[in-house]
């Protein structure tokens, strides 16, 4: 996958509002730690959909589903870092934004 670059315009996803460095390697191998990852203000989010969510009083880069009773899962997509798996109830978590990603990730297993 190409890093992502405000370096260059043509790789600026439209709807781009700022950028935000990846701090680890949660993410990886889609968005990588030291890379500028896209977001635009939140809307909801499709399960699947990769987010910023204020957790706990921290910022976290997941991926989010949801469930019929309103739990939000939000998954590392490093799934070697899968003991960062969260569940949390209805309104527990807060959508700061929506991140743009260049292509979905699949959803991982639940093991």
């Amino acid at each position: 996958m190409a890093e992502m670059s405000f370096r260059d315009p043509a790789l600026v996803p439209r709807g781009t509002e700022f950028g935000v460095v990846m701090a680890d390697d949660t993410m990886e191998p889609y968005l990588k730690k030291g890379e500028t990852v896209f977001a635009a203000r939140p809307g909801p989010l499709a399960p699947g959909e990769v987010g910023i969510f204020l957790v706990d009083g921290a910022l976290v880069c997941r991926q989010y589903l949801e469930d019929s009773e309103g739990n939000a899962y939000l998954f590392p997509l490093n799934r070697a870092r899968r003991e960062l798996d969260r569940t949390l109830p209805a309104g527990a978590v807060t959508l700061f934004a929506r991140v743009l990603m260049p292509e979905p990730a699949p959803l991982p297993g639940i093991e």
